[in-house]
């Protein structure tokens, strides 16, 4: 049976992922490429998921569960990331990516805590999954594939000797 602070841990990381599915809301709604909001879309499902898992486990040690509203936190991730999403899809990637950063540093820091081997493999699947939403957020920002090919212009041939 978990102690009280053990599920206090585990309610915080319910609210913090419950808070990344407001983020992704907005930031999928401010996204035009597909591309970027069809895998927007499925962290989304993958922060959804973690909630649940996370809910299980209170339930079990006799907590509530988090519900998918955001606290205080999670309301001024989601109005920076409106913000944001107003300059278009690499700044709305840049709040996302902050805000995965913020998810794996905390997942980082559960993992220093005593758990059973069962919960600690759990948290550390949720921490692998930020740190997948964070290499693919920072590669989409580095690679910009909703950009449209530029065709070489006169002075681009010219430049190369052509």
């Amino acid at each position: 049976m978990a102690d009280k602070s053990e599920v206090a841990r585990l309610h915080s990381l319910a609210q913090l992922d419950a808070d990344a599915v407001g983020a992704y809301d907005v930031a999928i709604a401010r996204i035009g490429p597909a591309l970027v909001r069809e895998r927007l879309n499925s962290f989304r499902a993958d922060h959804l998921r973690h909630v649940q898992d996370l809910n299980l486990l209170i339930q079990h040690f006799g907590g509530e569960p988090v519900t998918l509203r955001p606290d205080l936190k999670g309301s001024a991730m989601k109005g920076l990331t409106a913000m944001t999403g107003l300059m278009g899809t690499e700044a709305t990637l840049w709040a996302m990516l902050g805000n995965e950063e913020l998810f794996d540093r905390a997942y980082e820091l559960a993992l220093q805590f005593e758990w059973s081997p069962e919960v600690k493999a759990l948290i550390r699947q949720h921490r692998e999954d930020e740190r997948r939403h964070g290499t693919w957020i920072r590669d989409a920002v580095r690679t910009r594939p909703w950009a449209e090919r530029r065709m070489p212009s006169f002075l681009d041939t010219a430049e190369m000797g052509a």
